[in-house]
């Protein structure tokens, strides 16, 4: 079967190869099936944001709208409450 020592090292190569050629095919599989997990865990994560982007950025940005278009109100409110209160402590300083 092995008539020289090239036919040895010639075997050992091919054997060698060959087990080379095996572990890189695992090697594959085993980056196949954690980049299929990664996939898996980023589709998640957006659902996950995209849930709370639906549940809690959508409603804030209502309220902001909200407030925006009620803060001018507000404001008079408050500006005709604070006369009103100077008004008041002009009249009681007035008759002391």
């Amino acid at each position: 079967m092995f008539a020289t020592s090239g036919d040895i090292l010639n075997m050992s190569l091919a054997i060698g190869f060959i087990v080379l050629v095996i572990f890189l095919c695992i090697l594959i599989l085993y980056v196949v099936i954690i980049l299929r997990d990664v996939t898996k865990v980023v589709d998640d994560v957006t659902e996950i944001t995209h849930k709370v982007h639906s549940t809690i950025v959508e409603p804030l940005r209502a309220i902001d709208f909200v407030v925006d278009k009620v803060r001018p109100y507000i404001e008079m409110a408050v500006e005709k409450r604070n006369k009103s209160k100077a008004k008041k402590k002009k009249s009681v300083d007035s008759e002391e």
